[in-house]
């Protein structure tokens, strides 16, 4: 069993327990209900109003934080074996190269102004 489903199966459980004593205190207001104003009623209402906001909570998906990029962006390194592609191309007289090498600056170009664009 993966440690994802491990924390699923703890989470599950949690929330069917939280339930049943959400059942127990909506039971306790329903036998309360000509005594609003009694310590027990208060206390099953703000429970159930407690164990709600548990569950929501529950219930939402933890974020996880993004991991940090720890090398250049891709773009640049594209941009870059290109030029390198392209200048050998020439260098050599394989025209296919060179076409290689122009079609990666260009592409690395476009993701450059893709990524700044969206931010």
């Amino acid at each position: 069993m993966s440690e994802d489903d491990a924390k699923a199966a703890l989470v599950a459980k949690r929330i069917a327990e939280l339930e049943a004593e959400m059942r127990r205190n909506a039971a306790m207001i329903a036998n309360l209900q000509s005594l609003p104003d009694s310590p027990g009623y208060q206390y099953a209402a703000e429970r159930i109003e407690a164990i709600a906001a548990e569950i929501k909570e529950l219930k939402t998906p933890a974020e996880e934080p993004e991991p940090e990029k720890d090398g250049p962006p891709l773009h640049s390194v594209l941009m870059l074996i290109g030029v390198i592609v392209g200048i050998y191309g020439l260098s050599q007289y394989v025209w296919s190269a060179v076409i290689i090498g122009i079609v990666m600056v260009c592409g690395g170009v476009a993701m450059k102004n893709r990524d700044t664009e969206t931010g």
